[in-house]
């Protein structure tokens, strides 16, 4: 199924597509309205300042999320970063910086439209064994013994229908200790992450068919005190810095992770599915999960950092919508100015 596109989701460009069609829609069923306004005044009738701006209000909310930036803007952010590794999970599934190309170990597992709406630049996961595997000789993690420190971001969506069941994002290091985990999971539609010998709580709640950004910071040198630990975030795609959720486990101490344990163990790093028995891939009851832009550094990066890569998600209005709004608005004010003119 590698390459394959996946035709049972609605794509970002259709959406697009759909987009463009309610805002000439709105607009023509408007403007038809203001030149039947027009032929009334006349008659005594008066368009009133509030009816412009509703259509005007009712214009720009229209265009608002029509484009977004294009994937190489937020490539170029993240590789801006000096990043150890970095794999957008695209039909190739080789990594752009780095070494270990991922490898589709079960049926179930091929390419789709990314969140740019970019075809076969994300994974996709119909099956719960399916999962992509890290070759031999590939790190995604920065792990030595004592010494792990960096970070890893990723872009993912979460599967269109009713979230009922533990599904793995990403796994490492749960072949068989329980030490050196770092897992992320959805949990009927929560994100659950594991973090060395710790599953760390939270209820950042996972909406389904919504695309998220998630990163993780770590530094695993030392214990005891808030400099050594897990900083963890998620948003949702094309959102604002401010909804930008993130939380901190500290390394060592009571109740927190455990002061000898590791973040991974150095081995293969698994896209969807149970590291240790190729289970619970990214799916549930068929509906696919998405993963893009995975990327991991062995510094940590800072939240301005975080918060640049986040920002590169933000849609913007595609400019030929942003020339309809401007002509709906210089259409609106012309018809004002008649108006005004008529009464003189």
């Amino acid at each position: 199924m590698k390459g394959e596109e996946l035709s049972t989701t609605k794509t970002r460009s259709e959406v697009v597509t759909e987009q463009r069609r309610h805002i000439m829609r709105s607009y023509s069923l408007r403007f038809g309205h203001s030149n039947a306004m027009n032929a009334t005044e006349r008659r005594g009738r008066n368009l009133n300042m509030k009816t412009c701006l509703t259509i005007l209000m009712s214009l720009a909310f229209a265009t608002v999320a029509v484009r977004g930036q294009d994937l190489p803007t937020y490539q170029s952010i993240v590789a801006g970063q000096s990043p150890m590794y970095y794999n957008q999970l695209d039909s190739s599934l080789a990594p752009t910086i780095g070494t270990g190309t991922f490898i589709a170990t079960a049926t179930g597992t091929g390419s789709t439209n990314d969140y740019f709406g970019n075809a076969n630049d994300a994974a996709f996961f119909t099956t719960t064994t399916a999962q992509l595997a890290l070759a031999a000789g590939g790190n995604v993690i920065n792990n030595s013994g004592n010494n792990s420190i960096g970070s890893l971001s990723m872009v993912f969506q979460a599967p269109n229908t009713t979230q009922s069941s533990s599904r793995y994002i990403f796994s490492n290091g749960d072949v068989s200790a329980t030490t050196n985990q770092f897992i992320a999971k959805d949990v009927s539609g929560v994100l659950t992450l594991t973090a060395g010998n710790k599953t760390l709580t939270n209820t950042w709640t996972l909406s389904s068919g919504t695309w998220y950004y998630f990163a993780a910071t770590w530094n695993f040198t030392g214990a005891n005190t808030s400099a050594f630990g897990i900083n963890y975030y998620l948003g949702v795609a094309g959102q604002p810095t401010n909804t930008l959720l993130s939380g901190f486990t500290e390394r060592g101490g009571s109740g927190n992770i455990n002061s000898a344990a590791q973040l991974g163990d150095g081995g293969a790093f698994v896209v969807s599915g149970n590291q240790a028995d190729t289970a619970d891939g990214f799916d549930d009851a068929g509906v696919p999960g998405f993963a893009e832009g995975l990327a991991s550094w062995n510094t940590q990066l800072s939240i301005a950092q975080i918060n640049s890569q986040y920002n590169a998600l933000i849609l913007v209005p595609e400019p030929s919508t942003l020339v309809l709004c401007g002509s709906a608005l210089l259409g609106l004010c012309a018809g004002i100015r008649r108006r005004r003119a008529f009464k003189k």
